[in-house]
C-alpha cells in the first residue's frame, strides 16, 4: 500500500499553535519603505543627505567646487550636470540608467551628460569616482 504523503505544518499554522508577544523585535524599528510597497532600504534618500553625500566624495576626490560639475537639489534627488573638461566623458546611456538614477541623459558627441541621483549606493559613487578620475587624468 502507497501512503500519501503530506507536507508539513505551514508558517500560519506555526505561528497561531505558538503565539507569543516578541517586543525585542521593536528593537530593530519599522522597516523603510513600508509605505510604497518597497522593500526596506529602496525608497529614496533625503535630499539634504545625497548632497552632503556627493559633497563628502567630490572633495575626497579633489574636485570641490570644480567648473565641470554642478548640483542642484531637486524635489527627488539631486540634479547633477557635468562636462568632459577636454576629452569625450568616460560614459556610455546605460550608465546613466543604473538603479538609483533618473533622466539620465549623455550628449551624443559625449562631452556633457546630466542625471538626477535619487538613492545613494554604489552605482551613484562609482559614477562620480570615474568623473573625478577622468577629470584628473
Amino acid at each position: 500500500m502507497s501512503k500519501k504523503r503530506v507536507l508539513g505544518r505551514g508558517l500560519d499554522d506555526l505561528l497561531a499553535q505558538h503565539d507569543q508577544d516578541l517586543p525585542f523585535l521593536d528593537a530593530y524599528g519599522p522597516s523603510i519603505g513600508e509605505t510604497e510597497g518597497l522593500p526596506p532600504g529602496t525608497g529614496s534618500d533625503a535630499v539634504e543627505q545625497l548632497m552632503e553625500a556627493i559633497s563628502r566624495l567630490l572633495l575626497a576626490e579633489g574636485h570641490q567646487g570644480t567648473q565641470l560639475i554642478t548640483t542642484e537639489a531637486k524635489e527627488n534627488g539631486v540634479h547633477l550636470s557635468f562636462q568632459s573638461g577636454g576629452d569625450k566623458l568616460p560614459l556610455v546611456p546605460s550608465d546613466l540608467g543604473a538603479p538609483g538614477f533618473e533622466d539620465g541623459n549623455l550628449s551624443s558627441d559625449r562631452s556633457q551628460a546630466t542625471v538626477t541621483i535619487v538613492q545613494w549606493g554604489i552605482p551613484a559613487r562609482r559614477l562620480i569616482e570615474r568623473l573625478c578620475e577622468h577629470w584628473s587624468g
